[in-house]
């Protein structure tokens, strides 16, 4: 709601009936300060910010004094007189200009473009004018009447001078009413008499309030905020009394171009406490002694605002009879209200405020297009994209995918026939910054590639660029894959070998020989020449017939061994490129020459002299056998021997390990709580749960220790433990600790050993005394005692240099050391006492059944031994050779007694 003092603008000069002294007084040094509460006690209410205000305290009684305290001079409102302005006649219509001066005791109350104002009366129902009605009365006030809320849309009426925005008021009638008497409005245009005599203190009335969208005229100076009521006039003069008449006069005449927004205030009527801000909706404590109105001046009460000329009895314009005042001519509220006209509305005043949101909302608008328009060119596919792309697919050699971002000729089909024809194992490209012009441009490059069994070679060359549909691609032709290449041409290559390399044993002999042993050969492999196959498996630099590794170490170190042939790059057509024996190479084909190298050789772990003790323990075996020693610090393999030859079953064979599989059950029992010191029962049959198992020769041993159990390879204890202490996962966890399942990658043929989970507690005593499901072979069987001489399992190596890349990690043997002294008992006192060994070995006999039972309903074995002496470990096994520890054992004594 938009409230407005009903001051006049034209009201700044005193009435005609004042002495004219004090009605010339100067405004405050400073119009914009909040007035200062005078010293003394602060106001008993401080108000708050609800419609339901208490009534301020009642006035305190004058003080007894024989001293009579002066009258406070009548003050002049804020601003320097004016002159006075012609009345308006109606609602909107603009003040004319005076044709003649008035008298300066005279002049017209009207507003600006403000129409007449009735006294208020109690609220009726929205809309509707009502008469004026009595208002309630109190001690020491008159009746006066009391209007009404006025209805929405009706002009607001002038309130009362002494009305202020926050007053209290006990009446619940309209926000901010006052209660008791209310003075009587005077006429427009009547000269304002000086009252003679006291008058009771008059709360006053309710200012009413302007209907919505009415413009907000111009506040005279003193009705703001911030500007005491009459009530408080003689306070605020005794507050001011620094200031002297000369001073009022001089600030009056600078002041008085002010308009009258600067001189509005928030807050009138509050207290302040020491010049804090005073808070809203709360008035200040009226002052002790004579009410506002008691022998001052008129002109120091806001009544003259509301008369016209002549004062209230004369019916000037405004006042009661007067024109345009209540119960006078024109009154908007009589019964011909209809038929008022109040014109158009003034003219709003302009505000910088329209101007500064347009401004502030096109900026943003602007700002926000220059946004949506960058972002949209910031989205847009740059050729960047498109070149990196290609270089990325490029590298991978994945053709089909660097055809996606290419148009016009098949680049799938001309990378791919250049990789097939140069024989290319890597690429490595380098793209340079694209320069563009409109919808074309173009980006240097620059490409090397890694060619099988040859130097790297490369190029350079140039992607063109083309924007189609808004998405950059390289506009791709046979000259953009290698410059000069034409449309059905490929790059293809001849080579001619060097010497080969050699492959050889630790200490730089020669395996690769016609006089090396069978067993070495067979590791060693063959030599060939290619056919169509091989050269599609090894690439354009091989031709039918050239000599190539067919089997063994020669095979997998083809590379190695063969060198890199000097190669002669050809451009072709793609026909000629298919019959590589037919290309030959000339001046005119010839893209580039690559000098060749000759081929290295590769040295292998075996020992020689340990391959020899190997080799004469065995060669008098009446059954085939395999030998197999490694280096238990390294897992190098030392020797590796066959009897007889022609199939290596040291490496490829695969049989049951039998008892010497022990070693890695005992290392799960002792890892899942069995103690080294525990006493084990060792009977001549125990029965799991569906299958009777016995001793070898159907011993019995009754109760032993853990590492007599182990020596005399009872295997009735250790099923019975097995059953007691150990799963299915925890026992092929263990066997997968010693390289269980897991490939034994050397360069050669090798058998993968296999411990599948055990179904049932019957199959895991099998399998945990190496039986049941478990296949393994001597390779493999001689990682189990390198690991408990060392304490970690290792993976076997054959091939030193070059060195493998990224070996497995060793695996280590929690248990290895508690596992010694029972693998030495074998052979002090167990199953191999009468093998014959010389110094300290340790070792595990085994004999593993396989096949079908014979006549006696037995079942064949084969003959394992397994251990270590001193930092060789070693595994023999006898195919169906009969029990380990009398027939491996003796030729495993033969071969440590050797070392």
């Amino acid at each position: 709601m938009d409230e407005r003092s009903p001051r006049q603008p034209d009201s700044s000069e005193p009435p005609e009936d004042s002495d004219g002294t004090q009605a010339h007084r100067s405004r405050p040094e400073n119009p914009y300060r909040i007035p200062q509460r005078p010293p003394g006690a602060r106001p008993t209410e401080t108000g708050n910010f609800s419609f339901d205000r208490p009534r301020p305290a009642e006035p305190e009684a004058p003080p007894a004094s024989g001293t009579s305290t002066p009258a406070e001079e009548p003050r002049e409102p804020w601003g320097t007189p004016v002159e006075p302005e012609p009345a308006q006649e109606s609602w909107n219509e603009p003040a004319q200009a005076q044709e003649e001066p008035r008298s300066q005791g005279s002049r017209s109350q009207e507003s600006w473009g403000t129409p007449p104002m009735e006294p208020q009366t109690p609220q009726e129902p929205w809309g509707t004018p009502v008469e004026p009605k009595p208002a309630q009365e109190s001690s020491g006030a008159s009746v006066e009447p009391q209007a009404s809320p006025q209805p929405w849309g009706t002009p607001v009426e002038p309130r009362s001078a002494q009305e202020s925005w926050g007053q209290p008021s006990e009446s619940q009638e309209s926000w901010n009413e006052p209660s008791g008497a209310q003075p009587p409005p005077e006429q427009w245009g009547t000269p304002v008499e000086p009252q003679a005599s006291p008058e009771p203190w008059e709360r006053p009335a309710e200012e009413p309030r302007e209907p919505w969208g009415t413009p907000v005229e111009p506040k005279p100076a003193q009705e703001s905020w911030n500007d005491p009521g009459a009530g408080q006039q003689q306070d605020w003069a005794q507050a001011a009394q620094g200031y002297g008449q000369q001073g009022y006069e001089e600030q009056g005449k600078q002041s008085a171009g002010a308009s009258p927004e600067a001189w509005e205030t928030p807050y009138g009527g509050q207290p302040a406490y020491a010049g804090d801000t005073p808070y809203p909706g709360s008035a200040p404590e009226p002052p002790a002694g004579p009410a506002p109105g008691e022998g001052e001046n008129r002109s120091d009460s806001y009544g003259f605002l509301y008369s016209g000329p002549g004062g209230t009895a004369s019916g000037g314009r405004g006042g009661p009879g007067g024109p345009g005042g209540p119960q006078g001519p024109d009154d908007p509220y009589d019964d011909d209200y209809d038929d008022y006209d109040p014109g158009p509305p003034p003219p709003r005043k302009k505000s910088r405020r329209g101007l500064i949101i347009g401004v502030v909302a096109t900026v943003l608008v602007l700002a926000l297009a220059g946004g949506a328009a960058g972002w949209y060119v910031y989205t847009l596919p740059q050729p960047e994209e498109a070149t990196a792309e290609y270089k990325a697919a490029w590298e991978d050699q994945d053709y089909a995918r660097l055809a996606a971002v290419t148009t016009g000729g098949d680049a799938e089909q001309t990378l791919a026939g250049i990789d097939t024809g140069l024989g290319v194992d890597g690429v490595a490209v380098e793209v340079g910054a694209p320069t563009t012009e409109g919808s074309t441009g173009s980006a240097p490059y620059e490409v090397t590639v890694s060619l099988t069994n040859a130097d790297d070679w490369g190029w350079e060359g140039e992607l063109p660029l083309v924007r189609e549909d808004g998405e950059w691609l390289v506009e791709f032709s046979p000259e953009v894959a290698y410059p000069g290449l034409g449309e059905g041409q490929v790059l293809a290559r001849t080579a001619v070998w060097g010497e080969r390399g050699q492959i050889q044993a630790a200490d730089g002999t020669r395996l690769d020989s016609p006089d090396i042993s069978g067993s070495l050969q067979m590791i060693v492999g063959e030599l060939g020449e290619a056919d169509e196959d091989d050269v599609e498996r090894l690439g354009p630099a091989y031709s039918v017939g050239d000599t190539i590794g067919k089997s063994g170490l020669q095979r997998s170190y083809e590379e190695q061994l063969a060198g890199e042939a000097a190669t002669t790059i050809v451009m072709v057509d793609a026909a000629e490129a298919e019959d590589r024996d037919s290309l030959e190479a000339t001046e005119e084909n010839t893209v580039a020459t690559l000098d060749g190298s000759d081929g290295e050789p590769i040295t292998t772990s075996i020992d020689m002299t340990v391959q020899s003790a190997a080799a004469n323990a065995i060669i008098d075996a009446e059954d085939p056998a395999g030998l197999v020693a490694i280096r238990p610090s390294t897992g190098e393999i030392l020797a590796v021997v066959n009897v007889p030859g022609g199939f290596n079953r040291a490496f490829e064979g695969q049989y049951a390990p039998g008892s010497s599989f022990k070693i890695v059950t005992y290392s799960a029992l002792l890892d899942n709580g069995l103690s080294a010191d525990a006493t084990m029962n060792c009977p001549e049959e125990y029965d799991p749960g569906g299958w009777t198992f016995v001793n070898a020769g159907g011993a019995e041993h009754g109760e032993q220790s853990v590492t007599e159990a182990f020596a005399t390879s009872c295997n009735t204890a250790l099923v019975h433990e097995i059953g007691q202490r150990l799963s299915a996962d925890s026992l092929q966890a263990s066997a997968e600790q010693f390289g269980m399942n897991s490939p034994l990658d050397l360069g050669v043929t090798t058998l993968e050993p296999s411990f599948p989970v055990a179904e049932g507690v019957v199959m895991m005593g099998a399998q945990g005394i190496g039986q049941g499901q478990v296949l393994t072979s001597p390779l493999h069987m001689a990682t189990v005692p390198s690991a408990i001489a060392d304490g970690s399992w290792r993976h076997p190596v054959l091939v030193t240099e070059p060195a493998r890349q990224d070996p497995p990690e060793p695996k280590p043997i929690a248990n290895a050391e508690a596992i010694r002294p029972m693998m030495r008992a074998v052979i002090t006192e167990g199953t191999a006492k009468d093998a014959g060994f010389q110094g300290e070995v340790y070792g595990k006999t085994g004999s593993a059944e396989y096949g079908t039972p014979d006549e006696d309903d037995e079942l064949p074995t084969h003959a394992w031994m397994v251990g270590y002496k001193g930092d060789v470990a070693f595994a023999i096994v006898v195919e169906g050779g009969g029990g380990g520890g009398s027939v491996a054992g003796p030729l495993a004594a033969d071969f440590t007694n050797a070392l």
